[in-house]
């Protein structure tokens, strides 16, 4: 998928066993009154995103040879995981997607294992036209950031990004994610969010609807 530059990034915790967005409280925002349950990562929110790297997005391919001849390619499985790095994602969410828990007074505990599991979805463009955004996320996946570094300023400062690797995992018979493209005659902004955030009303997520795909009929 050919690509030109990278907007934005929706990100939601899930519920492990129903794989819908959590809400209130619990979900990404924290807040009580929250009935959307979807973070969105910008320039605004998160001095913005820097990309978002997909990995292992294809199984491993084994020759089967009879013959004399290569007569089939067998292919696994494949295992997706993603780097999303941003500039800086607000603590409170940072810590709530990698599963830390608060302690009460300030502190987040460091447990070194999240079952928090979440859905991200990211905003990007066609190659050669802006205007034309592309879409490409994980329904469900655990995420961490094994190392964190610290350095002193020197004649420069010293700024380290947040960057979160996610894991994906399978939503049910929909696999692991969805790509997609507002060229598309059938796109929708509405339709593809309900895709990525079940349970959850996404009209506050959807924009004037100009980015919709060119056919009147499904909309």
């Amino acid at each position: 998928m050919s690509t030109l530059g990278i907007d934005k990034a929706y990100i939601s915790v899930i519920d492990a066993t129903k794989d819908t967005v959590v809400t209130g409280v619990d979900g990404i925002n924290g807040d009580a009154t929250d009935k959307v349950g979807v973070f969105v990562a910008d320039e605004t929110t998160a001095k913005g995103i820097v990309g978002f790297n997909l990995t292992n997005m294809s199984g491993s391919q084994t020759d089967i040879y009879g013959s004399n001849k290569i007569v089939w390619i067998s292919q696994g499985k494949a295992a997706p995981q993603g780097v999303l790095t941003v500039n800086a994602l607000p603590y409170q969410v940072l810590n709530r997607v990698l599963g830390r828990k608060e302690k009460g007074d300030g502190g987040y505990e460091a447990a070194g294992k999240n079952n928090t599991y979440i859905a991200v979805l990211v905003k990007s463009a066609e190659a050669f036209d802006v205007d034309k955004p592309v879409y490409a996320g994980f329904y469900k996946g655990l995420a961490q950031m094994a190392t964190e570094n610290m350095q002193t300023n020197n004649a420069a400062d010293q700024r380290v990004q947040d960057a979160l690797t996610i894991k994906a995992a399978e939503r049910g018979k929909d696999g692991f994610g969805a790509y997609y493209y507002s060229e598309e005659a059938a796109f929708t902004e509405k339709r593809m969010f309900e895709d990525f955030f079940p349970g959850v009303d996404v009209s506050t997520l959807v924009a004037d609807g100009s980015g919709d795909g060119g056919n009147p009929a499904s909309k």
